[in-house]
């Protein structure tokens, strides 16, 4: 069997060069896929948190538990913040003012 699989090799395989080329193109693309998943798909199931299609997810889960915004409307009942920031600092430089006289 082996001996005959290996001149029926050489026989089709080996004297007709497309079919040649073609075989050794196929096993160096079979090896190259091989390898490829084999080292590159361990690393990217090892790391799969870091990914971008991971954080997409992880948003899609926030939107969907996020709590609810606070609207704050109850701002406008203590008063202008800015205002009476800027009330306080004129006060403090005419009491400045006063202590330079």
């Amino acid at each position: 069997m082996v001996k005959n699989f290996w001149r029926t090799t050489r026989t089709w395989i080996c004297h007709n060069h497309k079919i040649y080329y073609t075989y050794v193109l196929c096993l160096s693309l079979g090896l190259y896929q091989f390898w490829w998943y084999s080292i590159v798909g361990y690393y990217r199931r090892r790391n799969f948190e870091r990914s971008l299609e991971f954080a997409i997810m992880q948003e899609k889960e926030w939107e969907k538990i996020k709590p609810a915004e606070d609207d704050d409307d109850d701002d406008e009942e203590y008063g202008d913040e800015d205002g009476a920031a800027e009330e306080g600092a004129e006060a403090g430089e005419e009491a400045a003012a006063e202590d330079d006289e």
